[in-house]
């Protein structure tokens, strides 16, 4: 213990050596003008190099030729992110911010998820990214650390995800690719804007056979915008429809590992596990502009959902609810000089709604539908008001407060007495969360700054399941973090930097166990001490260099005799590296992610051993019939290497491996006109 003490004391001071290292290395060049980045998900808009917070931005223009399959290849440059998940649809991706999310057993957790404003996050905490149409994306936005005085009930952060927007002028583009594993994708889009008045429509569907047995899978999107500028904003609605199938082959053994990387469990096969996905939602965003400098956003969204599923065992073994949702929000940015200083004040609320109507089954062999076993409704309900303002304190100082309070409701109506008991009950869950912030200008475009922050994360309506039968599971409580972190950034005609070290502490952090079906329950304490580097040099036009890294020394404190072990799911250490090159009508991209060691379940005897995976893209544009004619391909894992695609957190039958691809290619063709 002493050893490890000592390697992580080393480990921390290397941290800060890199951060001063970093410091005196860029600041030469602070007097050249460059073009402001804006990160919109603070819902100030702040400018990111003098923002009080550790954030990335990612745009898809410097991802081009990607496969559209999942959003892991563009979240790969962002430090402090790991995904898992990318080729299982039925667990869908799986982000996880500075090692929060890593313990969901499918989507999201731990993380707010906002899609062109309006939040695809449920009022417990639980995300779907299906709920977004990979071809349209332009640009993310992660903000990295507790944001909880802005969103609430998240505590690894923000994912903000902006989609195309209608074109200027009319024009249209379609795709078609194809590639291994029977990967094939084909979109049609058409947009424009005619007065005061735009439009986009999109269609897309993807169908994969799957590299593993039992894998198939099948994704349609259909995305619809209607957009209107007045004097005094813009008015934007937005349709977007899914229907979606996929198989799941399950975790296996080390051992069925090393017999068949491509097969599928057993039990998998037997109950024909899989799920199926339709859903519908619509949202209405105004974007106003007040007095003067005054901003204001008035936002609302409803939908619904259906879903059903097989798990690979008999009892409870089958899955269906039928789901709607929705949610109204809004907030408002004064800018004032008060007491001779420069502020902007934001306030507002969110108020969100769920209720899913929940059907278990026992599952037969074969996949039928066995007897009844539960009949409940759901509910969530959160509401949340904030505050924050930011001073200027003269001319190189800037002070961020602020403050939210939250409620989440989450209730169950028992329908199914049958067994002779009622399960209902309801739990209110309250938190009150702080965020201080202070900034200081280095130069005209380096900022050193601080952060501290807490932030709460509810366990979803799913996670409270209780493992004695029906109902919640009552001794299942929130996590509550406290995040401390120290930053510098900046960005120079040539360069976009950022360092940070942070510390995090969490109590009743939710950890995953496997008992037939996933449970949870709680951690006394966790301690997260991190470093994240990441910078992006353009020498020139043509050339472009993105680098990312991570060291993460993730522990538990106190938990069932695993104090100082690490937590399960995420890398020691992670590098990004891609160089790019683009002249004229053609581009080219290599890549190359390597992961260092990780393990799979809480005592850390299942240690997952490191690997590193290279990509290449490429592709051309012609001018011909068309006005843009756009072959590429790609290449992903390019030496072929064997490593997991998905670690089952605390599996208890050491099913903890979900193998990856080895090389795989696809060839694709857009058309624009």
């Amino acid at each position: 213990m002493k050893n490890n003490e000592r390697h992580r004391a080393a480990q921390r001071r290397s941290a800060f050596g890199a951060l001063l290292l970093t410091t005196t290395g860029v600041l030469a060049d602070s007097s050249v003008e460059v073009e402001p980045v804006v990160v919109t998900a603070t819902r100030t808009g702040d400018q990111w190099a003098q923002s009080a917070l550790s954030a990335s931005v990612v745009d898809a223009a410097d991802s081009r030729g990607d496969q559209a399959l999942t959003l892991g290849n563009m979240l790969s440059s962002v430090p402090g992110v790991v995904v898992h998940s990318r080729y299982n649809a039925a667990q869908g991706l799986r982000p996880a911010i500075r090692g929060f999310g890593s313990r969901s057993s499918f989507g999201v957790r731990g993380i707010r998820v906002l899609v062109d404003g309006v939040p695809l996050t449920m009022p417990d905490g639980q995300t779907e990214l299906d709920g977004v149409d990979i071809g349209l994306v332009e640009r993310m936005e992660v903000i990295r650390g507790p944001a909880a005085v802005l969103y609430g009930n998240g505590a690894g952060g923000v994912l903000a995800i902006n989609t195309r927007e209608p074109g200027d002028h009319p024009n249209g583009s379609g795709d078609f690719i194809f590639g291994s594993d029977g990967y094939r994708r084909q979109s049609v889009e058409a947009s424009g804007t005619e007065g005061n008045f735009g439009m986009l429509a999109a269609v897309s569907s993807t169908q994969m056979d799957g590299y593993r047995d039992h894998a198939t899978s099948e994704a349609n999107n259909l995305t619809g915008k209607l957009r209107w500028w007045g004097e005094t904003g813009r008015l934007a609605l937005t349709l977007h429809a899914l229907d979606n199938r996929s198989e799941d082959p399950g975790g296996l053994t080390l051992d069925q590992v090393r017999v068949d990387r491509n097969q599928a469990r057993p039990q998998s096969l037997s109950f024909d596990a899989d799920e199926r996905i339709t859903q519908q939602r619509l949202s209405l965003v105004w974007d106003g502009q007040s007095v003067g400098e005054d901003a204001y956003q008035v936002r609302s969204y409803v939908g619904q959902r259906n879903f059903t599923n097989r798990l690979p065992l008999a009892a409870n073994g089958q899955t269906s609810y039928g789901r709607l949702f929705g949610g109204v929000g809004a907030h408002y940015s004064h800018v004032a000089d008060w007491f001779g200083l420069s502020h902007k004040l934001t306030f507002g609320a969110d108020l969100e709604s769920l209720r899913d109507d929940r059907d278990r089954n026992n599952n037969i062999i074969g996949g039928e539908k066995g007897a009844l076993t539960q009949r409940q409704r759901e509910e969530a309900q959160s509401l949340g008001l904030f505050i924050e303002n930011q001073t200027a304190l003269g001319e190189n100082w800037i002070l961020s407060l602020g403050l939210r309070h939250d409620e989440v409701r989450l209730s169950i109506d028992d329908h199914f007495l049958s067994d002779g008991r009622d399960d209902s009950g309801d739990r209110v869950l309250r938190d009150l969360n702080y965020s201080a912030g202070l900034s200081y200008r280095l130069g005209e475009h380096h900022t050193l700054y601080t952060r501290v922050a807490t932030a709460f994360e509810t366990p979803t309506v799913s996670e409270l399941a209780n493992p004695s039968g029906g109902g919640f599971n009552n001794s299942l409580e929130p996590a509550h973090a406290l995040n401390q972190e120290l930053g510098l950034k900046g960005e120079t005609a040539h360069w976009r930097y950022e360092a940070v070290v942070y510390r995090i502490d969490t109590r009743d952090e939710l950890v995953p166990y496997v008992d037939g079906r996933t449970f949870y329950r709680n951690a006394g304490s966790t301690r997260r001490d991190g470093l994240e580097l990441s910078a992006r040099w353009q020498p020139d036009e043509y050339w472009q260099l993105t680098t990312a890294y991570s060291l993460n020394d993730y522990s538990y404190r106190s938990f069932q005799n695993t104090d100082g072990k690490r937590l399960p799911g995420i890398p020691v250490r992670s590098l990004f590296g891609e160089m790019s090159y683009g002249r004229d009508n053609w581009y080219a991209r290599i890549n190359t992610s390597i992961y260092d060691r990780q393990y799979a379940d809480s005592a850390n005897t299942a240690r997952v051993g490191g690997y590193a995976v290279v990509n290449l893209r490429a592709g051309i544009l012609l001018k011909g019939w068309a006005e843009n004619l756009e072959p590429y391909l790609g290449l992903d894992n390019l030496t072929d290497r064997r490593y997991y695609d998905n670690l089952r957190i605390n599996d208890n039958g050491g099913r903890y491996y979900e193998p990856a691809p080895g090389r795989t290619f696809y060839a694709a063709m857009r058309v624009r006109f």
